[in-house]
């Protein structure tokens, strides 16, 4: 008489255990807790290195970061397959759990949110990774008695202990190991891609590092060599000003994710975990400071004082009203700064007063424009700024004042003496104006109709905006 084999367990008899950094929450929570910890006490976050050296181990140092910064649930980034696998995991009448390396403050709230029946984490004493988390759940289900959901290779110590196994965003390499361990292992996509590295770049503000060139521009400069330098110097700012775009993205993580555009960035999307998008900024700023001091050692220490105002920017600057417009500004023209330096061009007045008056517009407009739209979605305030919505007229008054500035500062220099060592017929460049007078005035009342993002994107996507630049030149090629 042969045996009989004892009965299989059902989905619905066992649980399911959810990993939470880069599974279900696309980035790691121990990461966000210290981003967030970074942006409220930057100065405090200093000691950290010293309190990791003294002793106490990582958990130790989760445990500590958790205790003194909230990660609620609603700022963060869920993967949408993993939600849905939890969903109809709960349908069935399976219990969830929720596993992962991160402190238990912060997991918590986590497994309320997603409606799981408890959770395993971190405590301040045991790291829950790896083996680590595979042993607990031994202990509460038994060896094969859960279905894992995880996203790393760590998590190959617990995938070989559950029953069936599901990988989340997986390599190629990864899924062949985990099916050795499972036939039956399903694979999930991960919430992003490499064309969301690129993404997060920002290559569409890449247009601004052309002002490099402008004092050559200005200046006549025929040399070949100096314009040549002009374009790896833009091909550094590039560098520089990506890397910076992603550590103010990552600092301002909690407020992008509540702002009704900025929300779909993909870092603030969670298209792009932290950790590995931290590393290509660190590299993106070190390789554009160190082909910027290559070039010119003038223009390295310009690119070195850019780099200083925007960490200047992203800890502490942009939460200071109308400061961080004047700020804004002021980095526009280190770009201007930088290519003049490399080309040792010296700038006049009336050039420097007419470019600082219209970045001065342009980060005012930016300002505008992101407070109509918060308007327009019904917030009264500016989530991390020190902005109302109610402040936008005076915005608007303040934009205008600041453009028609850089207009009167350049009627003033065609009216100089000092046009005639540049232009034969200095007489054609007053046709410039009135192009300049119409953009002006047309991307402000855009921006207060809430008709404009970004007044980069803007001009580059508006016929009328390529078109002024266009009579623009030719006034100046005339004269």
């Amino acid at each position: 008489m042969s045996a009989v084999s004892p009965p299989q367990p059902t989905d619905a008899a066992l649980p399911l255990v959810v990993d939470v950094d880069g599974t279900l929450v696309a980035g790691d929570l121990s990461v966000e807790s210290a981003v967030r910890f970074v942006s409220a006490f930057p100065l405090r976050s200093l000691a950290v290195p010293f309190q990791v050296l003294r002793g106490g181990g990582r958990a130790a140092l989760k445990h500590g970061i958790a205790s003194r910064v909230a990660l609620p649930p609603a700022t963060l980034a869920l993967n949408p397959s993993v939600v849905a696998e939890i969903d109809a995991a709960r349908a069935k009448g399976r219990e969830v759990w929720l596993a992962s390396g991160s402190d238990e403050r912060v997991v918590a709230p986590l497994a309320g949110a997603v409606g799981a029946t408890g959770h395993f984490a971190s405590d301040g004493r045991t790291n829950l990774v790896g083996a680590a988390k595979a042993v607990p759940l031994v202990e509460r289900f038994g060896e094969g008695g859960f279905d894992y959901i995880g996203n790393e290779r760590r998590d190959l110590a617990v995938w070989k202990h559950a029953r069936r196994a599901v990988g989340v965003g997986l390599s190629a390499r990864l899924m062949r190991e985990v099916r050795t361990l499972d036939s039956a292992a399903r694979f999930l996509p991960g919430p992003g891609g490499p064309v969301d590295y690129f993404r997060a770049l920002r290559p569409h503000q890449w247009i601004k590092n052309v002002l490099v060139c402008v004092p050559l521009a200005a200046a006549h400069e025929a040399n070949m060599t100096h314009w040549a330098a002009a374009g790896c110097l833009f091909a550094a700012f590039c560098a520089l000003a990506s890397g910076t775009y992603l550590i103010n993205d990552i600092l301002d993580l909690p407020h992008d994710r509540r702002h009704p555009s900025k929300r779909h960035r993909p870092i603030a999307a969670g298209k792009v975990p932290l950790l590995p998008i931290a590393v290509v900024a660190a590299a993106s700023m070190a390789g554009g400071l160190a082909a910027a001091f290559w070039l010119s050692a003038a223009a390295g220490q310009i690119c070195l004082l850019y780099l200083a105002g925007t960490f200047a920017y992203s800890l502490w600057i942009k939460r200071r009203i109308f400061v961080d417009v004047v700020v804004l500004a002021m980095l526009y023209t280190a770009r201007i700064l930088a290519g003049s330096a490399m080309a040792s061009i010296t700038l006049s007045p009336w050039f420097l007063g007419f470019f600082l008056f219209f970045f001065l517009f342009l980060a005012i407009v930016k300002r505008l424009a992101e407070l109509c739209a918060l308007r327009e979605a019904g917030h009264a305030e500016a989530d991390g700024r020190a902005y109302r919505v109610d402040d936008c007229p005076v915005m608007a008054a303040l934009g205008a004042t600041s453009g028609f500035a850089a207009l009167v500062v350049f009627s003033l220099y065609i009216s100089s003496s000092r046009v005639n060592e540049l232009y034969g017929r200095p007489e054609f460049l007053w046709l410039a104006l009135p192009p300049l007078v119409y953009w002006l005035g047309r991307t402000l009342l855009l921006a207060n109709r809430g008709k404009i993002d970004d007044p980069v994107v803007f001009a580059l996507c508006d016929r009328a905006a390529w078109l002024t630049g266009a009579v623009v030149v030719a006034g100046f090629v005339a004269a």
